[in-house]
């Protein structure tokens, strides 16, 4: 959603921090991998772009940015690890280090996951007012980033 907000240097860690999250429950998901495709193409990155360094590289070299970014990265990854319906200790993990290292406090945490949630009763409700509640929840996430 809001992922074209990041640089190339950036995307890039991002990218590495998103390959690490999905391969944390050592299942590379299908629908995983597809999000990875979209990410890629809206961050205008291609696999020669993609320089593989460590987890601990990606989050070192992200600590820097605003905090804006790192909210927006924060959730997105969050986002993935609720992608593939499991959301297992290695994953909570990693999400922890990461929010712990771009001093993400924990009420801000539990909005991101309410949002989520949020979402996914969306997703299996009716359609009643659709479109509405799509909008409601793009400017709920706006004041939480």
């Amino acid at each position: 959603m809001f992922i074209n907000e990041l640089n190339k240097k950036e995307a890039v860690h991002f990218i590495n921090l998103f390959q690490s999250l999905a391969n944390a429950d050592e299942s590379f998901a299908e629908s995983e991998e597809e999000l990875l495709m979209e990410y890629m193409e809206e961050l205008s990155v291609n696999k020669e772009d993609i320089k593989v360094t460590s987890f601990n590289n990606s989050v070192e070299c992200l600590k820097q940015c605003n905090d804006r970014i790192k909210n927006i990265i924060y959730f997105e990854l969050l986002g993935l690890a609720l992608t593939d319906g499991s959301y297992d200790k290695r994953e909570i993990d990693l999400l922890n280090n990461i929010a712990n290292e771009f001093s993400i406090s924990s009420s801000k945490q539990k909005d991101f996951l309410d949002y989520f949630k949020r979402l996914n009763e969306l997703y299996n409700s009716d359609f009643f007012n659709f479109e509405g509640k799509i909008q409601s929840l793009k400017e709920e996430a706006e004041k939480l980033i």
